[in-house]
């Protein structure tokens, strides 16, 4: 691959290591170089050049039950005027975890997180209220199977947790490829001991460290919702069926209108066309409904509060 570099354009190679940092963002650059085919000083300069420019954030992202979040749910808004301001006001709330500006019946969609299903009212009733917001249509998550930024499967343990792993859950989720010799100065811990941590935190599904997509325009791939509408029998098999493509980033079974829903990200029209296409050939798959992300105006998942700070 090629080690010349373009500011601000992202390359193959770019993208590449981008795909790498998403299922694990703390691969060393030694790691990286070796498997897209670069030095390791290369693979450095990339890696650096994709943080400082925005194109990604790698932080820790802690399993929802950690913070107490076991209500997910999606949101799809249609507005009344200007779909940016609605936007600013969604995102300003510390329970959306995500809010984007969407193509399609709807204007933007939204993720909620909350203790427990009455909060989840409270906060759609309140996300209602806001100015320009003509209706909402929700979808419940039952199960979230893929998610390329946030741990998944079984919850933690209750009481597993010490104020030591909180610590370092607090430092990941500031930067999650500080060192460990860093980390380990911010718990008062030797380097070994707070590796040993850490790699129980992520063997544990407690906490997952990945690279966000910064959605500037300048990358080469372009993030699609889908909605399914899927025979009975067929939800889970089919929803673990789609996590293992490639191109699909996030997978959840849901309540509501549709009874999965995914994210899909695609280089060109017509990967998007093939991944369609295959969806479409499944059986127990009914009925396939797509709107475009246009533009990520919030995508965070850290927490102000985690382990009581």
């Amino acid at each position: 691959m090629s080690n010349e570099i373009t500011p601000g354009v992202l390359d193959s190679t770019d993208e590449a290591i981008l795909v790498l940092l998403e299922e694990d963002g703390r691969l060393t650059h030694r790691e990286i170089a070796a498997q897209v085919g670069l030095s390791r000083s290369a693979a450095a300069t990339r890696v650096q050049r994709l943080l400082t420019e925005g194109h990604i954030d790698v932080r820790g992202v802690v399993h929802p039950a950690v913070l107490g979040h076991d209500v997910l749910a999606h949101v799809s808004v249609t507005v009344d005027g200007s779909a940016t301001q609605v936007a600013q006001a969604a995102a300003s709330r510390e329970d959306t975890t995500l809010v984007s500006m969407t193509s399609g019946q709807h204007a933007l969609v939204l993720e909620l997180r909350a203790t427990d299903i009455g909060r989840i009212d409270d906060a759609l009733a309140e996300v209602r209220a806001i100015d320009g917001i003509v209706t909402t249509e929700t979808l419940l998550y039952t199960e979230v199977i893929r998610d390329v930024a946030a741990p998944v499967g079984p919850a933690p343990a209750a009481g597993s947790l010490d104020a030591t792993d909180y610590a370092l859950l607090r430092a990941l989720q500031t930067d999650g490829r500080a060192s460990y010799v860093d980390l380990a100065a911010s718990v008062g811990l030797s380097p070994a001991g707070t590796r040993r941590r850490v790699v129980r935190l992520l063997d544990g599904n407690v906490v997952r460290v990945g690279a966000v997509v910064r959605h500037s325009g300048q990358e080469r791939r372009t993030a699609t919702g889908i909605g399914l509408r899927l025979d009975g029998a067929a939800h889970r098999p089919i929803a673990e069926q789609l996590a293992r493509l490639p191109s699909v980033t996030f997978v959840a079974r849901t309540l509501g209108r549709y009874d999965a829903l995914l994210t899909v990200h695609t280089a060109t029209s017509g990967d998007l066309v093939g991944v369609l296409d295959h969806i479409r050939e499944l059986d127990g798959v009914r009925e396939v409904q797509t709107w475009s992300h246009l533009r990520f105006v919030k995508e965070t998942y850290a927490s102000l509060h985690l382990g009581g700070a």
